[in-house]
């Protein structure tokens, strides 16, 4: 087999894999954007990535049987899912319980004789949130100075002096949302450069308030008060906790909302919920503004304060209907299952 056969073949199982996960809307873009990382970016040059195909790609034969066997635990994956209203999932390892997290990491410097790292508060800050970066490495630092710089131009936005151990950003309103902070540091016994990636948004939404829960059939209802400064597609994500810090469930609603004053309503199904009365709060909450066309980016509101609590519930008030699949639902599900051979 050719060179570019073995190419197209791997291509055509990757496309058809990306096509399928977009069908059965497994948002996998927004979980990797999303799920905690440091965001380092430290002395990648692009000049060392293979360039031929062949040396890294596996025959298409092997790509395809892996996709193929891969197709059982989506399957599964799925249908597990399903069991539940895709607006309440169980919580399992959500991505989205530390949505804003920044996990710091240590990178080699000085040619592996030592590492240092940029440690930030969060991932994503809103204007005007000032930005303090710490620097933290074992290594002397005699001085360095700090650029923020904009990821897709490469223009530098401002330029700091270390002021013990640290820098203190106060952002400009003009400043786009991608930022990169790169560190040029010299130690006792050299110099070095590292990086990090922030966000800087310019909230198109805040919470009101979170008026009283009630009943409806088998859900819990949550109606989540917002001030809405920029119309769109808005994707409301929170996370139910106990007031003792149990994770039971997160919870997503989309819907159009004009300026002003709006209410998207969450909804926790009565499988997630506890029996018997409980008190209950929401966390983790991400206010997204969707995406209108293609190009735009996804703009983010503030939600402050991190938790709000919502009282106690007692869940015998909820019916125990059960959760019923969709059309579509079932029509995903019958077509992984002919995938994965079952």
């Amino acid at each position: 087999m050719t060179a570019l056969a073995r190419k197209i073949g791997v291509l055509s199982a990757v496309v058809t894999l990306g096509g399928v996960l977009l069908w059965l809307d497994i948002d996998l873009g927004d979980e990797a954007d999303i799920a905690p990382s440091s965001r380092v970016a430290a002395k990648t040059d692009v000049s060392q990535l293979p360039l031929d195909i062949d040396s890294t790609t596996p025959h298409p034969a092997i790509a395809v049987k892996n996709v193929q066997l891969n197709w059982h635990n989506v399957a599964l994956r799925h249908e597990d899912e399903l069991s539940f209203p895709s607006y309440s999932q169980p919580i399992k390892n959500s991505a989205y319980q530390y949505w804003n997290q920044f996990i710091p990491v240590e990178v080699p410097v000085l040619n592996g004789q030592t590492t240092a790292a940029l440690v930030v508060e969060k991932f994503r800050y809103f204007y005007p949130e000032a930005i303090q970066v710490e620097l933290v490495s074992n290594e002397v630092v005699q001085t360095a100075t700090l650029d923020v710089v904009d990821i897709n131009t490469q223009v530098s936005l401002a330029s700091l002096d270390i002021d013990d151990g640290k820098w203190h950003i106060i952002p400009s309103k003009t400043w786009p949302q991608e930022l990169r902070l790169v560190a040029r540091i010299d130690f006792s016994r050299g110099y070095d450069v590292i990086s990090a990636d922030v966000r800087l948004y310019h909230s198109v939404a805040s919470i009101d308030s979170v008026s009283p829960s009630f009943a409806k059939g088998p859900d819990l209802v949550i109606p989540v008060d917002l001030d809405i400064k920029k119309a769109g597609i808005f994707r409301l994500r929170a996370n139910l906790y106990k007031t003792d810090g149990t994770a039971l469930a997160s919870l997503v609603e989309k819907e159009h909302l004009l300026e002003g004053l709006q209410t998207i309503e969450l909804k926790a199904y009565k499988r997630v919920l506890p029996s018997g009365r409980s008190s209950y709060e929401l966390g983790d909450i991400i206010i997204e503004r969707m995406s209108g066309f293609p190009g735009e980016k996804a703009m983010y509101g503030n939600a402050s304060p991190e938790r709000f609590p919502l009282g106690s519930f007692d869940t015998d008030s909820l019916t125990d209907e059960a959760y019923q699949m969709t059309d579509h639902e079932r029509q995903q599900l019958r077509f992984l299952n002919q995938l994965a051979g079952n």
